[in-house]
């Protein structure tokens, strides 16, 4: 049985952006491109979960060549 989420996307959207509002307010451009180029470097445990979950396993026989 598939269970229904409802996510109110603008809502938590519009909380994001208020917290990064409220985060960097005040700061200067090289700080506000600081905060947001380390947010690129540190992926979400949820991507990294979606990430994992979508490679292909690596076969054992993957690159071998048989000897006849």
């Amino acid at each position: 049985m598939k269970q229904r989420t409802d996510v109110d996307a603008v809502g938590m959207v519009r909380r994001i952006r208020d917290r990064q509002a409220s985060e960097l307010r005040g700061r200067s451009d090289e700080e506000i491109i600081a905060y947001f180029r380390a947010a690129v470097k540190l992926p979400s445990k949820r991507a990294v979960r979606q990430r994992r979950a979508t490679e292909k396993p690596v076969s054992r026989r993957a690159g071998r060549r048989h000897h006849t």
